[in-house]
This record gives C-alpha cells, structure tokens and sequence, in this order.
C-alpha cells in the first residue's frame, strides 16, 4: 500500500488555511503534517517536521526583505507548491525558480488535488495566465488602457489598491520601494484624474479589473 502523501500548509489567512486542512484530510491519499500562519514560522517548522510538500502562499515570498524563498529552498526538501490569490503575474515570475508549481486559490478540489499529486511526482505546474493582459480579456476592458495610457506595472498597482493594500504592502509584493509605490499612485492619480484612493478605487471597479 502506497503511504500517503505527507502535506504541510502556509498561509496567513486563518479561514481558508482551516479549509484547506478540512478538505485534505478527507482524502485517503493525503496526510496533514502541520501548519503555520507567518513566514518565519513556516521556516522554523518544516524543518522539524517531515513532509513530501509543502503547500505556501504567495504572500511570504513577498515580505522583508524578500529572501523568505531562498531560506525556505535551503532548509526544506520536499517540494513546493505556492498557492496565489489576486498577486500580479510578473511577480510570480520572479519566484519561478524558487517554486515546483504554483497554483491559484480559486482552484477546485479536483484541480488541487492533481496539483499535489503532479508537483509530487516532479512535474512543474505553472497554472497562471502567461501575462498581465490575458485577464483584460474584453473590448471593454482593452479600451482603458489605450485611452489612459497605462502601463502594465500601473495596472497591477491599481488592482492592489483596490484591493485594500497599503502603499508599503503593495511594496513588498512587487519588490520595490514605498517611494516607488508613490510614484506609480501618483502618476495614476493624474492619468485617471481622480483625487484619491476612493477615485482609484471606483475606477477599478468600475472597469472590472476586480
């Protein structure tokens, strides 16, 4: 009999890291060995306990200094699959290397499973979109990039404002300073001729590109 696979979870969010665990233990296939809520944490544990793969957000990639990556290749030996949510595809790319497969968090069960089992048996799974603008998939959503000139880079920071990111969260998870932050809110602020955030805001919404 083929012994289960040995899964262990990291991710901040509290209810869906508790869902997750729930789903997996109901298939015979799968074995829980632990989870952790932080980065550092998760850097500590996976070396304590043993496990096939571990299953972590995208998130801690992204945090202090951005070596959480690294430190986790060098001190875990099963596999990695990153499980991300409304993070940019060029920021995935940049954790490529670090990662056996990445995986999005609206997946279905049917979906992580066959995940897990692939990564498991050394196939990369890469189930992104190839790029930024294979979301703005209608006419409707084309058309605001051309009328105000956006960039690919001002269109993912206005989707993580949207999003309720702070200037120093979004940052982290595109690997650049707050200053440089600022400067993109800024030339948005002027290309979209809005006022503030709430202007940003509706004006993602209103476009859908959330």
């Amino acid at each position: 009999m083929t012994p289960p696979i040995k899964i262990f979870l990291a991710d901040a969010n509290f209810l869906f890291i508790e869902g997750l665990s729930v789903m997996l233990s109901t298939i015979a296939d799968f074995e829980l060995a632990g989870m952790t809520r932080n980065a550092s944490e998760t850097l500590h544990q996976v070396q304590q306990v043993q496990n096939d793969i571990i299953l972590v957000d995208a998130n801690f990639f992204f945090q202090g200094h951005c070596t959480f990556g690294q430190h986790l290749r060098e001190v875990h030996r099963g596999k990695i699959l990153v499980l991300h949510d409304a993070i940019s595809v060029s920021c995935l790319k940049k954790i490529t290397s670090l990662a056996d497969g990445f995986l999005s968090k609206t997946a279905s069960r049917h979906q992580l499973c066959d995940s897990i089992l692939a990564v498991v048996e050394g196939r990369f799974i890469k189930q992104i979109k190839g790029s930024l603008f294979a979301s703005l998939n209608s006419t409707f959503q084309q058309e605001l990039v051309s009328r105000y000139e956006l960039t690919p880079r001002e269109v993912e920071v206005i989707r993580l404002i949207a999003l309720e990111f702070l200037s120093v969260e979004i940052a982290q998870k595109l690997c650049v300073s707050e200053h440089t932050v600022d400067t993109y809110r800024k030339n948005i602020t002027k290309k979209l001729n809005v006022r503030n955030v709430a202007g940003i805001v509706n004006f993602a919404h209103r476009w859908q590109l959330v």
